[in-house]
């Protein structure tokens, strides 16, 4: 009996382990920014019907980037780069492509973010 005992609180152990170590889901959306701050991003994403959806809050943090598309002119020929940002330079309206986690009770986590230059959709 005390052997069964000491099976069973091993393999609790082992899924319990198993459950921490899992990684958290990549997940993504498309919209636009509705509000942006240091410390949060919010989207307004669209379906792929066009329609919005739900507003995603997301918690920005030391790890989280943030970049907007720069296109650029070289040989008569435009080259699409991404030139680093914060997150509070993003501005409401502003077109953005974001992957982010959800880190369970802490919220959803933006991992990274590209937006259109602001004016453009």
């Amino acid at each position: 009996m005390r052997s069964l005992a000491l099976a069973l609180a091993f393999a609790l152990t082992v899924v319990v382990a198993a459950a921490q170590d899992a990684p958290a889901p990549l997940l993504t959306a498309s919209g636009t920014v509705e509000k942006a701050d240091k410390e949060s991003l919010t989207v307004k994403p669209r379906a792929a019907d066009g329609k919005f959806q739900k507003t995603l809050a997301l918690k920005v943090t030391g790890t989280s980037k943030v970049a907007v598309l720069a296109p650029q002119k070289r040989d008569g020929k435009v080259v699409l780069t991404q030139r680093e940002a914060a997150a509070q330079d993003l501005i409401p309206g502003q077109a953005v492509a974001v992957i982010y986690s959800d880190a369970g009770k802490d919220g959803a986590v933006l991992l990274s973010a590209v937006a259109q230059p602001a004016g453009t959709k």
